[in-house]
């Protein structure tokens, strides 16, 4: 569990990271690097070691809803360690595409005072029960790619995103959080 120190620590940073860098240009591609898409954002440690990136490609389908294939790098993290990946996806409320990643930072309109809504949420792919990890070697270096669909997002939806990878889903020592992005679904 979270001290309440350390909490703080990973919210600032987390606001630091997500709103200062929104407009970085990525590194280029590498094994562990960002991985090449149409949406990219770099990932950086705001607990524990470890960097990376993440790209979305959204893919036109004929049922019209979001579908996309995500791409996950990380390196430099803990080494031989399961991390989850988890994303913050702004849709259904105000300002859900003006880059700044309010539900990742737990801001308004993602707030308490608004409908309950968790800041990150595990990916957990239909018709599976286990969320989807990335394991990483013993240089902590890490890949993962997988297809995500989402009926409830029509095409032509803008909203922002960000991703965090962690080591535990209840006392993590080790998050990774990405820039904020904004994605289109098509």
């Amino acid at each position: 569990m979270f001290r309440p120190h350390n909490h703080a620590s990973i919210l600032l940073g987390s606001i630091a990271i997500i709103t200062a860098c929104k407009d970085a240009t990525a590194p280029v591609d590498t094994a562990y690097g960002n991985p090449p898409g149409t949406y990219m954002a770099s990932a950086v440690a705001v607990s524990g070691p470890g960097e990376g990136g993440v790209s979305v490609t959204p893919k036109a389908i004929a049922e019209a809803y979001f579908t996309a294939e995500i791409k996950v790098r990380i390196r430099k993290a803990l080494p031989n360690t399961v991390y989850t990946v988890q994303r913050a996806p702004e849709i259904g409320r105000a300002s859900s595409s003006n880059g700044v990643c309010e539900r990742a930072l737990g801001v308004a309109p993602w707030s308490s005072a608004d409908a309950p809504a968790p800041a990150f949420v595990t990916f957990v792919l239909p018709g599976q029960t286990t969320p989807v990890t990335l394991t990483t070697n013993a240089s902590g270096d890490g890949t993962v790619d997988f297809a995500f669909s989402a009926s409830t997002i029509p095409a032509g939806t803008k909203f922002d995103v960000a991703f965090r990878i962690v080591n535990d889903l209840t006392a993590p020592t080790s998050v990774i959080i990405s820039q904020c992005f904004t994605v289109t679904a098509l």
